[in-house]
């Protein structure tokens, strides 16, 4: 299974506006009637419950959607570009990385959106603007604008998708613990079942039949010491406990001390947070069917009880007590489904939009040219043809109006000095 790709996306472009006259029979001197671009289609990320994993993001392909169309006369937009929705499973964490750069820090980066509900939608890189058509820039002293404005760029970014799988319950001990022989002995799932350790690396599901009842079990990899920091599987395998609500922690009882295993495996889920060490959990003492096991299940009782951690005493492999420990899961299971309703407020509707941005900034780059950042004044120099005189003025007016002039001045910038608006140069004027 594929649970974790690196995808790029690129949002339509908007399409462009054009430059018309009306002409008309008996009107020799029509006005302007050019009309604006079509806004570029967005890409949009959907839960679908019957995707089962990311295998088909893993070619590395752009996924883009479509351009908008370019206006036509008598003032008639451009179509917008179709909107592209990928699917992707139902717990799948969207990451955005740096275009060009590493990926973020675990520790530091936020995720765009957690998709963890079928159906839910987010957009995820929004289609860029349509152009203006030259009608919009007819005023009284401008009658006849022969320019038109250019349609914006898309979004486009690169992500990484992560899932985190949806188990009701994740089994979780140490390596060769019996976890894998358990969730076969529980469901029809066929892990594959070593006498070493890290047989699994990767985790399995199953669905665990209960009558009229049923729950997921998830099968995950073997901690070890250090797993919180990322050694061994570390990270890759703790991120997936974070969606289970019950864990069963398999012991295995042939070990000289599984109290202590318990303790380290407590010990690495506390450390990596998550809420992961607050979850209910159910002691399942595996390998019974060595009589050396059973004869330490009877020393250690008294302690087991003295806990407050429920606990059974099982063999996975000869499938004893099997039946009795799935159905006490289920039991938590309920219980913690039950807090959860009454705790638990319904999730805000999932909508990535990007915080409201200040008007404009005005920085300095290491040769100390002035820089100019800001979404409206990087637009307008993107989209106006610079090589036209109207245009040129049409976009040095707008900046003027967005009080760019005032700032550029305090600035210490005189008419005639080269400035940058987001990746366009210009003579400030």
């Amino acid at each position: 299974m594929i649970d974790q790709v690196v995808v790029e996306v690129a949002a339509g472009k908007g399409g462009d506006g054009i430059v018309s006259f009306r002409r008309e029979k008996f009107v020799p001197h029509g006005g302007p009637d050019g009309g604006d671009g079509g806004r570029g289609g967005s890409v949009g990320l959907v839960a679908d419950r019957t995707v089962t994993g990311l295998g088909a993001y893993r070619d590395g392909r752009l996924r883009g959607a479509r351009n908008g169309q370019p206006g036509s006369s008598t003032q008639r937009r451009g179509a917008a570009g179709e909107d592209l929705w990928l699917s992707v499973p139902v717990g799948c964490v969207v990451w955005d990385l740096d275009p060009g750069g590493d990926e973020p820090d675990p520790e530091d980066a936020r995720p765009l959106v957690d998709l963890a509900e079928n159906g839910a939608q987010a957009v995820i890189a929004r289609g860029g603007r349509g152009g203006w058509g030259n009608k919009r820039f007819a005023t009284a002293t401008r009658r006849t604008p022969r320019f038109a404005q250019r349609g914006m760029p898309g979004e486009r970014r690169r992500l990484r998708l992560e899932l985190k799988l949806l188990a009701d319950v994740g089994l979780v001990g140490l390596p060769n613990a019996g976890k894998s022989t358990l969730l076969g002995a529980w469901s029809a799932a066929h892990p594959k079942v070593a006498a070493y350790p890290f047989t699994t690396l990767e985790p399995e599901l199953g669905v665990v039949e209960l009558g009229y009842d049923s729950f997921v079990a998830a099968d995950m990899p073997g901690l070890i010491e250090g797993a919180s920091r990322g050694v061994g599987l570390g990270h890759e395998f703790l991120r997936h406990i974070e969606r289970t609500r019950v864990l069963v922690h398999v012991l295995d009882m042939t070990r000289d001390d599984p109290l202590a295993d318990r303790e380290l495996i407590d010990r690495e889920l506390a450390e990596f947070g998550h809420g992961l060490a607050e979850k209910p959990q159910l002691l399942a003492l595996n390998k019974i069917d060595d009589p050396d096991a059973r004869a330490h299940v009877e020393l250690l009782e008294d302690l087991l009880d003295a806990q407050e951690t429920p606990w059974l005493a099982i063999s996975a492999a000869a499938q004893e007590g099997t039946r009795s420990l799935a159905e006490r899961a289920f039991q938590l299971l309920r219980e913690q489904l039950r807090r959860e309703e009454r705790e638990i407020e319904p999730p805000p509707r999932i909508e990535v939009r990007p915080s409201r941005p200040e008007r404009f900034r005005i920085e300095r780059d290491e040769q100390d040219r002035v820089v100019v950042r800001g979404r409206t004044p990087e637009w307008l120099a993107a989209t106006f043809d610079l090589g036209d005189l109207e245009a040129r003025e049409e976009l040095l007016d707008r900046l003027r109006r967005l009080g760019l002039a005032r700032a550029l001045a305090r600035e210490g910038v005189t008419p005639g000095t080269t400035i940058q608006v987001g990746d366009v140069e210009l003579v400030w004027e």
